[in-house]
């Protein structure tokens, strides 16, 4: 990351290596960046919650909710534009998505500022009223970054992101921990994160080879990129209430306090959805995409390949959660959070499920059926709207978040009859995995 050479980006044309040789090198790599960055963070969690009170966690779980809202709301689907676009390689198109997501950057920080004093009276922190306008500052800062990244992913040129993913958050622990040491204030958390953005834009034009963004507008691309993202627009604004909701619905009906500590919970039961998911973003998205273009009816016995890998690690991942997930809280944290032993190991039921629908999601996309990924999506949030409230009232905020578990499987069921429909569809790999998770439930039912 010091040199002052240029990271160099394999040309698609020139490339010698299979599609499937670079999707396993760039899975390795994802998994190694991953891991590297989990482990960071980890020890980094582990000092902040030495420095900080819970309710900073659960000031910043409020300011991050509505931040990716907000960013959900206006996702025009740029990135998976170029990665899906047969022009994904054309300079004029790439262009034209760097201006959209200038654009798009401005009107975030824009709307957070406007939003700010009325999220501040609705949970009733004063404070949120400062935090949302300089935090959104990220959003500015993430608009400038450069195509060349978008360009990298396309290409499965997966070693040059995770180094360059890596080395800012490096940068950006290292100045929130100092920070923390010094001030322990929620500011540090929030500067923490604009340095970041910082360092990734800037990182992204200088360290990247490739042609230099330019502010341009092609009709054709913007008319492109307009059709492909207008489904997954609509798909994200609607997916927010789903995601985010669990945070939402916590800090109204409870406290800041529990929000902080089920946060907790929540950033360790989703490591292994976080690695499926940037595998899937990363690697396997660019893949289908490919397969699609060129070789379709290999698609299915690749899909099926990767989702063996896929499960069968969340698996064990939801075992170890299960089985050590409460004395692992109780050996990391203080008094303070012991409450998160017993949500992560209801968690851990939950995200098998959303697991078993995530690796099927961006198959859609590679497909360009950004409607189907809309229809998905409105049902899980339907079912998150539902489950949450249903749960508090059956058993208070243990059920919330038992409510919020459940979710995942129920979704499932919508999954599986779709993808039955589109003969792709994976029984033979489901329905195992729902067998087991269901005794490992039984196993946190009775222990």
């Amino acid at each position: 990351m010091a040199s002052d050479e240029p990271i160099k980006l394999p040309e698609s044309s020139d490339q010698p290596m299979s599609l499937r040789d670079r999707a396993m090198r760039g899975a390795i790599w994802t998994l190694v960046g991953y891991g590297a960055a989990q482990v960071l963070r980890l020890g980094g969690n582990l000092v902040f919650t030495r420095l900080l009170a819970p309710e900073v966690f659960g000031l910043m779980a409020l300011v991050q909710t509505f931040l990716i809202g907000l960013t959900m709301f206006s996702d025009l689907g740029v990135l998976p534009s170029i990665i899906q676009s047969k022009r994904g390689d054309d300079p004029a198109f790439l262009n034209t998505a760097w201006t959209i997501q200038i654009i798009r950057g401005i009107a975030l920080w824009l709307v957070a500022c406007l939003i700010a004093a009325p999220v501040a009276h609705l949970y009733r922190e004063p404070l949120l009223v400062q935090l949302l306008p300089v935090t959104a500052l990220s959003s500015l800062i993430g608009g400038l970054t450069s195509t060349k990244l978008d360009k990298a992913n396309r290409q499965l040129a997966v070693q040059q992101l995770t180094l360059l993913n890596l080395g800012t958050s490096v940068i950006q622990m290292g100045f929130m921990l100092v920070g923390a040491w010094f001030y322990r204030s929620v500011w540090v958390l929030v500067l923490g994160g604009i340095v970041g953005s910082l360092v990734k834009m800037v990182a992204s034009h200088w360290l990247i080879q490739g042609e230099n963004n330019i502010l341009g507008w092609d009709r054709a691309a913007a008319q492109e990129i307009g059709s492909f993202g207008r489904w997954i627009f609509l798909s994200t604004v609607v997916a927010f209430f789903g995601l985010q909701s669990d945070r939402l619905v916590l800090g109204w009906l409870l406290d800041v306090r529990f929000l902080g500590i089920y946060t907790i919970a929540l950033s360790l039961s989703s490591v292994m959805e976080q690695i499926v998911e940037q595998i899937n973003n990363r690697v396997l998205f660019p893949s289908y995409a490919e397969l699609v273009r060129e070789r379709p009816k290999a698609l299915y016995g690749t899909l099926r390949k990767a989702r063996l890998v896929l499960i069968g690690m969340s698996l064990g991942c939801a075992l170890f959660l299960v089985g050590f997930g409460k004395p692992l809280i109780d050996f990391l944290y203080d008094d303070r959070y012991l409450e998160a032993g017993w949500i992560l190991r209801v968690l851990a039921i939950g995200f098998v499920g959303r697991v078993l629908c995530i690796t099927y999601g961006d198959v859609l996309l590679a497909r360009g059926e950004s409607f189907s990924m809309m229809t998905l999506t409105i049902i899980f949030t339907g079912v998150q709207l539902a489950m949450m409230p249903l749960g508090y009232h059956l058993g208070g905020y243990q059920g919330v978040i038992v409510g919020i578990a459940v979710t995942d499987w129920i979704t499932y069921l919508a999954y599986a009859a779709w993808f039955s429909r589109l003969s792709l569809w994976q029984p033979e790999l489901d329905l195992p995995t729902a067998a087991v998770t269901g005794l490992l439930a039984i196993a946190v039912y009775y222990t």
